[in-house]
């Protein structure tokens, strides 16, 4: 199937098209642009030299921007080629989503590796695979489409893992609707959260690595983050009908709480490593000289080694104490089978629940509600860090 777009339609979505619906003129579009100025400051401060973050998980933070920028193009294609919005195109949905999910392994793995005492990484390599991920994302996106085919509601990945029939069908309410998340789909959904949840675990650990209780902050600032993939969930649940419309509006709102939060924690840590304002504007005052063109070589090379020597007196004194942390073939296959679990009981068993097919705005925020609130609950109840 050959399919033109249409190029000048879809540039009039580029600015608006934010996360994973269409949701240009809306309100939740408005959050989304919105919550990227916020962490954009997180990710100022979280990199501040004496906070001694993971190398591993602040690219992750970082990879973060590039799933946002996917949900452009691919909102693009949903809006030009199918006039549907992201939710409801399996394949380009799915293929998005995967890039949170690499953001999430990057944050969590970088958190955990530093706590088991593994060295950083040297140079840029360990970037390659999540920059792959995303190359294969943008390419698929493209080709998808005009050259394979893909129609609105082809399966991500192929259907790899769909059931030919409901192994539930005796006891079905009814058949899922064209519109239901496939298999792999809901697994990229599931680990993503599932993942987040490890992330903010190991964040919580690496205060008490460091002695340093601020990083619990972001435990807690990660919160309303994890909150917004909970909403997104339970949207897709509902098959995304409009009765739950909503949902996306309360994803959105969480998404611009969750990202104000993070940076409120990041700056919390940042002051508490030493960050100050006349440091900031020293090191603004060095990166301009060192830009500078007309500066001599000389100039250049002196002002590069008092940055570095500042640099140097800011990482912390005391090193990290190691913690007890789960190996990562275990976390791995943990991972996985909580994952495959969740989605096969998902997309199967939801065909047996009369709610399932009459959305209910009541339950639909209590499920948003509920779950992350039994998360604040289980960090809430760990022992507060220790002084280093």
């Amino acid at each position: 199937m050959m399919v033109e777009l249409d190029v000048a339609s879809a540039m009039d979505h580029v600015s608006t098209t934010i996360a994973f619906a269409d949701q240009s003129g809306k309100l939740a579009g408005t959050f989304f642009q919105a919550s990227l100025l916020p962490y954009i400051v997180f990710l100022y401060f979280l990199n501040y030299e004496g906070n001694n973050t993971p190398k591993t998980a602040y690219f992750g933070f970082q990879f973060l921007l590039l799933f946002v920028l996917s949900t452009v193009f691919t909102g693009i294609v949903t809006k030009s080629v199918y006039s549907s919005t992201l939710a409801d195109v399996d394949w380009l949905h799915g293929g998005a989503e995967t890039l949170l999910t690499t953001t999430n392994l990057y944050v969590a793995s970088g958190f955990r590796d530093a706590m088991a005492g593994e060295a950083e990484p040297e140079g840029g390599a360990f970037r390659y695979p999540a920059f792959a991920v995303f190359a294969l994302v943008v390419l698929f996106t493209a080709i998808g489409p005009s050259v394979l085919g893909l129609e609105q509601h082809s399966a991500f990945f192929f259907g790899l893992g769909n059931l030919e029939a409901n192994p539930l069908d005796a006891f079905a309410i009814a058949s899922e609707p064209v519109n239901a998340l496939s298999i792999p789909t809901w697994a990229i959904h599931f680990s993503s959260v599932f993942e987040w949840l490890f992330a903010m675990g190991m964040v919580n650990q690496y205060a008490q690595a460091t002695g340093n209780d601020k990083w619990k902050a972001l435990t807690y600032g990660m919160l309303p983050l994890h909150a917004s993939g909970v909403a997104a969930c339970t949207y897709h649940f509902f098959y995304n009908a409009a009765d739950v419309g909503f949902l996306v509006t309360l994803q959105a709102g969480l998404t611009l709480l969750g990202n104000t939060t993070v940076a409120i924690a990041a700056i919390l840590i940042a002051i508490s490593s030493g960050w100050t304002v006349r440091g900031a504007i020293d090191d603004a005052k060095a990166a301009i000289v060192a830009a500078n063109p007309l500066q001599s070589d000389e100039a250049k090379a002196a002002a590069e080694a008092e940055r570095a020597a500042v640099v140097e007196a800011r990482r912390p004194a005391a090193p990290l104490v190691p913690q007890d942390v789960p190996s990562k073939p275990l976390v791995a296959a943990e991972l996985l089978l909580l994952t495959l679990a969740t989605s096969y009981l998902v997309k199967y068993g939801e065909t047996v629940l009369p709610f399932a097919f009459e959305p209910n705005a009541a339950l639909g925020g209590l499920i948003c509600v509920g779950i992350p609130a039994a998360v604040f609950a289980r960090f809430y109840g760990l022992p507060k860090p220790t002084a280093v």
